[in-house]
């Protein structure tokens, strides 16, 4: 068995190994010319069954609204993404798949899930269930550290500068 004891051990594993899980080879199989960012907000489009708001994806995102605009004219330049807007609410912009950004999406959904299978070979089924139950785990961890320091700095008093 392998055991990491410190940091700064885990620190190289993660650097060492880190393509292997943020870009698999079945990644390579589709010839991905986007960054991160740019399949992360594809990704979150497609999920939805109508135009994506551009506030939204922003936030679904987790990135400032000039960073999703930037991302979304990235991708409306290579044919990914196309704008819209509300009939009702012309200040709004939304954002759609093009048929070959579905196309993409579709390829990855396929290539993803065939990673997927080469992880659930290595693993049975019980080692399947405690890998996603830990990640799940650390994730809800994460989450309610971000939100204790959030409500941290929301409850701090505001002094007025006269």
């Amino acid at each position: 068995m392998f055991f990491l004891v410190s940091n700064a051990e885990l620190y190289d594993f993660i650097l060492d190994n880190i393509q292997k899980i943020m870009i698999p080879e079945e990644f390579n199989a589709i010839g991905l010319s986007i960054s991160r960012l740019e399949l992360l907000a594809l990704s979150l489009v497609a999920r939805q069954d109508e135009p994506m708001t551009m506030s939204n994806l922003a936030q679904a995102m987790a990135v400032p609204m000039s960073t999703a605009t930037g991302i979304a004219d990235r991708l409306v330049k290579k044919g990914l993404l196309k704008r819209g807007g509300l009939p009702q609410d012309r200040r709004i912009v939304t954002v759609s798949l093009t048929g070959t950004g579905c196309e993409l999406v579709h390829d990855l959904q396929k290539n993803i899930h065939s990673f997927l299978n080469r992880i659930r070979a290595v693993l049975s089924d019980e080692e399947f269930q405690q890998a996603i139950g830990l990640v799940k785990k650390v994730i809800s961890g994460l989450q309610t550290e971000k939100n204790m320091s959030d409500q941290a700095l929301a409850q701090r008093k505001k002094i007025t500068v006269e």
